[in-house]
């Protein structure tokens, strides 16, 4: 949509994408996303909301649905637009401009598809850029700022610069690369935010707590921070997930919370399951990491194993427990868990049930006494959050910005897994990626299928990482390179889970490589649609 208005746009409109503002002082700000913001001279303030996919409206109940994710219920675009509109307006009046005096719009765009305007009163016609606007979209753009809703005083070149200025605070103009794209990306840390303090005021009110959230929406992060609070004040922790290379992660994430602000818990951190601030997987955990000869895995992993789980095993009982990636283990292992609690102690578990990879149903609101939904996505680029929007069945608003377009890139089946490896070299090559920001990742195909350590020295060696998609869940890098290798017989819902668990993975770029004719053949129409609306092309 951006680049599709610069084109029909004269060259001092400004366009600012993904505008985050914040407005109101402690206790009763309000933050917002806008997705587009233009600044025409002439014209005035218009604000834009996009709403990918196929849209479906239904006027009766006021409801807004995306028909590829099932007839999923979506936040209604004219009530965000309308909201984003106000905060533009409040934010630009604390900013000392005469906001009576500027003409202000704002218009729903749904480039994906095309929608009738549900009319006055809902969405008028004028308001409404729909996939016929993308090819006319100067006159679009004309038939919208011809209605504003205050004046109609052009704004004139000069209070459109300082306007955008107080909207992004910097230029926006001009195409970087993509390696700088990523490079910007990177550099937008976000701190906790409002919903995440609210999840903490939650772990000091409650004994077990649920944290359901999407990919990137800062469940580790807040994993990290409850377990770093109590191992400072003297509480004996354990902190588990279900792979080894997650848990070698936190153990290293944990370790560096505490050295940050200075507690001696730090030297206690370990992943001796009789330690006092415990930080390994579940296998370990039980002292078994790899099934015996013969042996059914997952019947060991998922059965045996939780029975060998005992506070003998560990040194005593745990005044916390925190499990990451909680949707992971079976109900078993959450007995077991549970099993390992002191009389009064604490349980925070961290799960999105998108990435069920394993199929065991946990019943975690059983363990619980609330849950909390994590909406704001901080990991991914706008980009790749709307790729892996496909293949979930949960919304979040992404908070991190732009980045560059997801790359497809079509091969025949046999090359996937050697193209997937030759792309992730050649990005390192080309665009001078560093080994630890790159990682090639397959659904199955897997180099350290029965190595696991050696896929954990290969991350903390900084190399780039190779394996699936279940094995670096948990995880993530700035790119990816993601190879479709598809298997028979695997449910179209498997399917899913596994790409959107792999795509999002990646921060910053991810690469898509597939048989385009295989994805049809699987029924991953929505993915091999991708594939036939992008033109061929090789990344760097």
């Amino acid at each position: 949509m951006h680049d599709t208005l610069r084109l029909a746009v004269a060259s001092d409109v400004r366009l600012l994408p993904q505008v985050m503002l914040r407005v109101g002082e402690r206790g009763t700000a309000q933050e917002v996303e806008a997705d587009l913001i233009v600044v025409d001279p002439a014209h005035g303030v218009t604000v834009v909301e996009v709403k990918g996919g196929t849209m479906l409206f239904d006027p009766g109940r006021n409801l807004w649905r995306r028909r590829e994710a099932a007839g999923q219920e979506v936040r209604d675009p004219v009530a965000q637009v309308k909201r984003a509109l106000a905060i533009v307006k409040r934010h630009l009046d604390q900013s000392r401009f005469p906001v009576e005096a500027i003409p202000f719009r704002w218009v729903v765009a749904t480039p994906d598809c095309t929608l009738d305007s549900p009319g006055e009163g809902l969405l008028p016609e004028e308001l409404l850029w729909d996939a016929r606007a993308l090819g006319e979209m100067a006159g679009a753009l004309a038939r919208t700022q011809g209605k504003p809703d205050g004046g109609t005083t052009p704004i004139g070149e000069v209070r459109a610069e300082a306007i955008a200025r107080a909207l992004r605070g910097r230029a926006v103009e001009g195409t970087p690369s993509d390696a700088a794209r990523v490079a910007a990306h990177e550099q937008q840390v976000v701190a906790l935010t409002e919903s995440h303090r609210n999840v903490m005021h939650q772990f000091l009110r409650h004994q077990r707590v649920l944290v359901r959230g999407a990919a990137g929406t800062g469940k580790t992060m807040l994993a990290l921070e409850v377990a770093a609070l109590h191992a400072s004040q003297g509480a004996r922790v354990l902190v588990t997930c279900w792979h080894k290379l997650l848990a070698t992660h936190l153990r290293e994430g944990l370790l560096n919370r505490l050295s940050t602000f200075g507690s001696p818990a730090a030297d206690d951190v370990t992943d001796d399951p009789t330690g006092r601030v415990v930080v390994t997987d579940l296998a370990s955990l039980a002292g078994g990491a790899e099934p015996p000869a013969g042996a059914d895995p997952r019947e060991w992993f998922y059965e045996v194993l939780p029975d060998r789980l005992s506070p003998d095993a560990t040194g005593g009982p745990f005044d916390v427990i925190v499990l990451d990636e909680a949707q992971d283990p079976g109900e078993l292992w959450h007995l077991a868990l549970a099993g390992l609690s002191v009389d009064g102690g604490r349980w925070f578990a961290f799960a999105d049930r998108q990435q069920d990879l394993f199929g065991t149903a946990p019943a975690l609101k059983d363990f619980v006494d609330v849950a909390h939904e994590l909406r704001e996505n901080f990991r991914n680029t706008r980009q790749i959050a709307a790729f892996a929007t496909w293949f979930g069945d949960v919304e979040t608003d992404c908070l991190t910005g732009d980045g560059p377009e997801v790359v497809k890139v079509a091969v025949p089946a046999d090359r996937i897994v050697g193209r997937t490896t030759e792309i992730a070299k050649k990005l390192r090559r080309d665009e001078g990626y560093r080994p630890d920001q790159v990682a090639a990742i397959w659904l199955f195909h897997n180099p350290w299928k029965h190595d696991p350590d050696g896929l954990v020295a290969q991350h903390r060696g900084g190399e780039m990482v190779t394996t699936n998609s279940a094995a670096f869940k948990g995880m993530e890098r700035e790119v990816v390179v993601l190879g479709i290798d598809l298997r028979p017989g695997l449910p179209l819902d498997d399917l899913k889970r596994l790409v959107y668990t792999a795509a999002t993975r990646a921060r910053s770029k991810l690469v898509v490589v597939a048989d385009p004719d295989q994805l049809r053949q699987a029924e991953l129409y929505i993915l091999a649609g991708l594939f036939k609306r992008s033109s061929p092309s090789t990344p760097g």
